[in-house]
């Protein structure tokens, strides 16, 4: 999978997954940014030791041809897991 991590225009972060099934996603971590949730959709994980480990995906834009339930959480799942290897330095 081809994903990229960047700053997101609006401030904050963002990641993009670049082959299909294309979507983009704002993400934090730490408390949950619900000010920050306009269309209702987000995806979180609290698999840390602490609160302030929680990864947090909000704002999608999702492409062409979004994936079924199933597929979407194992979607987030790998996005969380790309987010974890930026922050420890390992992507």
């Amino acid at each position: 999978m081809s994903w990229r991590i960047d700053n997101h225009p609006d401030g904050g972060m963002m990641i993009e997954h670049l082959d299909a099934p294309r979507f983009t996603a704002r993400w934090t971590t730490g408390d949950f940014p619900i000010d920050s949730v306009r269309d209702g959709a987000f995806f979180w994980t609290d698999e840390g030791g602490s609160p302030e480990d929680a990864i947090h995906l909000y704002g999608f834009e999702l492409g062409e041809t979004p994936p079924d339930r199933s597929a979407f959480e194992q979607f987030m799942v790998d996005a969380v897991a790309e987010i974890d290897a930026k922050i420890i330095g390992g992507a």
